[in-house]
This record gives C-alpha cells, structure tokens and sequence, in this order.
C-alpha cells in the first residue's frame, strides 16, 4: 500500500511540476531575478491607454512577512508603449517603495524590499503617463 501512495505522490509532483508558466515573458522575466531568488507569484498586466493620473490602475494584495527580502521584478513585452511600475503600499496606503523615482524620473527593472512588519500589502502596478502597455510583476524571496 506504501509503494502505490508513493507512486500516486510522485506522480502528482511530476505533473505539477510540468505545470509552470509557459509564458516567455513571466520565464524572462524569471530568468533575469537571479540565482538566489525563489519564485513566489506573477501578476500579469494589460492596460489599455489611460489618463497620465496619481492613481495606479491595477491593484493587488500580497501578505509579506517581517525580516525576509523580496525582489519584484517588472517586464514589458515588446509591444508596450510604456514602462511598468509598480508602489508597494501599506495597510494604512502609505508608500512604501516605488520603481519610480519621482526625484529623477527612472524607473528601476526591479527593486529589493526588505519587510520590517508582516502584513498585507497592496501592489500597485500601472505603465508611466498611463500608456498601454502588456508586463508581469513576478515577486520572488531573496535568500
């Protein structure tokens, strides 16, 4: 009984594991985080043109927990006329970190966030000025 419980279990894993992203842009993206990164979840965004506004189109909510580092990693496909960006806020809506520096105008490929309070945080995403735009978020924990 043991043997056909461990065949049944192996063979789960194998399928499961044969059920990962099939999308090139997610396995860039993925395959740009690093070596010492483990993949946590996607966000696929697609966003038509939009107004130039403060307020970011696509939310999300992620539970972070205290004392890990995270890397969000932003990819556009080749279509997009803009650039992706994404602000991490807190329960409160106070923000945290953005890939967009308001100071210089950059906006950063990815960006590190080392959680100091465990929480639900929303991640905003949208593309710079409200331009259309097709991208993944991919967030990974940083060993």
């Amino acid at each position: 009984m043991n043997k056909y419980f461990l065949l049944l279990v192996f063979l789960l894993v194998g399928i499961f594991s044969q059920a990962q992203s099939t999308d090139p842009l997610v396995s860039n993206c993925v395959m740009n985080a690093g070596p010492d990164t483990r993949y946590l979840k996607d966000f696929r965004i697609q966003l038509a043109q939009g107004s130039p506004s403060a307020d970011m189109r696509y939310k999300a909510q992620m539970s972070l927990w205290k004392n890990t580092k995270y890397r969000f990693s932003l990819c556009n496909s080749d279509e997009s006329q803009g650039q992706l960006i994404l602000t991490i806020k807190d329960v409160a809506n106070k923000e945290i970190l953005s890939s967009f520096d308001k100071k210089t105008g950059k906006i950063y490929p990815f960006i590190d966030f080392i959680c100091n309070k465990s929480g639900i945080y929303t991640l905003n995403f949208d593309f710079d000025g409200g331009k259309q735009g097709s991208g993944v978020g991919v967030v990974f924990m940083v060993r």
